[in-house]
C-alpha cells in the first residue's frame, strides 16, 4: 500500500510539470538609432536598426539539453549605396555550414537572420560535452583576451552582448569544483582553418589559472591565464604565443598579452586599467572602421603593438549607471572616448546612449579625427 502511494505521489508530481519546466525562451527586442560623422556634420550618416533576439533551451530528459539561438536584425540606411558588398558583410560566417541570410539586400533595406547557437550538451557531475555552434570562452580579461583562440570578439562592438560563437565540440571533465581539463576542437573545410587545444585549470594560493595549448590555424599555440587578488584590487592576465608549424628559424613569432587591474570602491565608483603587447600589429590605421568593423584574432587584437584603456563605471541610482572608457596607442597616437549612460524604465525596458569618438595621426601625421558615432538604444526583454 505505501508503495503504491508513494508511485501515485510521484505520478502526480511529475504531472504537475508545465512545458516551461522543458522549454525554455527568452530574448528581447532592440531599436538602435546612429548617427556617425567625421568631422563634418552635414554629411553625417544616420541609420536605424532593429534587432530581435530569440534564445531556446529545451531539456527533453535529464542531464541533456538542446540549445538554438539566433539573431534577426533589419538595417535602415543608405550605407549600402556608398559601401560596395556592404550587405555580405552580414551573411559572413566561418562555420562549417552557413546559418547567415539575407532575406532583403535592397538599399536602403537589409534583412538579415544570424543563428550563432545551434548546440547540444550532456552534462553530469563530473562530464560536459557539447557538440554544435557554441562559444568557448576561454578569456580572463575584460577587453583583450589573447587566450580566447576560438571566437575572438571586437569589445567596440557593444550592440552584440553574446559575443560570436564557432562550430566545435568541447569535452570537459572535472576533477573538483576548483580544476577541470577541457577538450576542444573547431573542425574546417580548410585543413589550415582548424582549431584545436587543451586548457587545463585549477586553482592556487586563491588564484585561478588555466594553461592552453593547441593548434591555432597554421601554428602551434600554448599560452597561460590567471585571475587573483592584490590585497583589495583585481589582477588579471593572459599570455598567449604562436609559431608557425614550419617556421624552425623562430622568424613568424606572435605573443599577445594582456593584464587587468581593477578596484570597486566604496562608494560604488569600478575602475580598471588594462594593457595590451602584441608584436605583430602593423601600428597603422586608415580609419574609425578599421577598429569597429576588423575581425580581430588572438595574435593581433588592436593594430598598435602597445594599447592602453581606462574604464570607470559608477552607479547613480538603482536605475542608472554610467561607464566612461578611454583608450590609448602611443605609436599611432590613437585616441578613443567612450562614454554610455544606462537607465532602466521598467523591469523589462532599458535605454542606452553610446558615444564612440576616434582620434589618431592622419596621412599627413597630424593628429585628427577619425570618426564619431552617437548611438540612442531602448531594448525590450522577455522570457516565458
Amino acid at each position: 500500500m505505501l508503495f503504491f502511494g508513494s508511485l501515485t505521489f510521484h505520478f502526480s508530481f511529475a504531472q504537475a510539470k508545465t512545458v516551461s519546466d522543458y522549454i525554455s525562451v527568452n530574448g528581447y527586442i532592440k531599436d538602435l538609432s546612429t548617427v556617425a560623422f567625421v568631422t563634418d556634420v552635414s554629411t553625417l550618416t544616420p541609420y536605424t536598426l532593429l534587432h530581435n533576439r530569440i534564445n531556446l533551451k529545451i531539456k527533453p530528459v535529464n542531464h541533456l539539453t538542446i540549445v538554438m539561438e539566433e539573431r534577426t536584425r533589419l538595417l535602415l540606411s543608405n550605407e549600402q549605396v556608398l559601401v560596395p558588398g556592404f550587405g555580405q558583410e552580414y551573411t559572413q560566417d566561418n562555420g562549417l555550414v552557413k546559418m547567415s541570410f539575407n532575406w532583403v539586400n535592397k538599399a536602403p533595406v537589409l534583412f538579415n537572420t544570424f543563428i550563432d547557437r545551434l548546440y547540444i550538451d550532456w552534462t553530469d557531475s563530473k562530464w560536459d560535452i557539447r557538440i554544435g555552434r557554441q562559444r568557448i570562452n576561454w578569456g580572463i580579461n575584460t577587453t583583450w583576451n589573447p587566450n580566447d583562440i576560438f571566437n575572438t570578439y571586437n569589445f567596440l562592438d557593444f550592440d552584440y552582448e553574446e559575443r560570436p560563437g564557432s562550430d566545435a565540440v568541447k569535452v570537459q571533465y572535472n576533477f573538483t569544483s576548483f580544476s577541470n581539463l577541457e577538450a576542444a576542437f573547431s573542425p574546417s573545410r580548410n585543413i589550415d582553418s582548424m582549431i584545436g587545444a587543451l586548457k587545463y585549470a585549477f586553482n592556487t594560493h586563491k588564484y585561478d589559472i588555466q594553461f592552453i595549448a593547441g593548434n591555432y590555424y597554421r601554428d602551434a599555440v600554448v599560452g597561460v591565464g590567471w585571475a587573483g587578488n592584490i590585497k583589495d584590487a583585481g589582477f588579471k592576465g593572459e599570455v598567449s604565443y604562436f609559431q608557425n608549424w614550419h617556421d624552425s628559424h623562430f622568424q613568424n613569432i606572435a605573443v599577445s598579452a594582456s593584464t587587468t587591474v581593477d578596484y570597486s570602491f566604496k562608494n560604488g565608483l569600478y575602475m580598471s586599467v588594462a594593457f595590451l603587447y602584441n608584436n605583430l600589429a602593423a601600428n597603422s590605421l586608415y580609419s574609425a572602421a578599421q577598429l569597429q568593423l576588423e575581425n580581430l584574432s588572438p595574435k593581433i587584437l588592436m593594430p598598435a603593438k602597445y594599447n592602453l584603456i581606462l574604464t570607470g563605471t559608477k552607479q547613480f541610482s538603482p536605475v542608472m549607471n554610467g561607464t566612461l572608457a578611454l583608450i590609448y596607442s602611443p605609436q599611432i597616437n590613437l585616441f578613443v572616448i567612450a562614454p554610455t549612460l544606462s537607465y532602466s524604465l521598467a523591469v523589462n525596458w532599458d535605454i542606452d546612449f553610446i558615444v564612440q569618438s576616434y582620434f589618431a595621426n592622419n596621412a599627413d601625421s597630424k593628429f585628427a579625427v577619425l570618426g564619431n558615432s552617437f548611438n540612442f538604444r531602448v531594448r525590450w526583454s522577455f522570457s516565458n
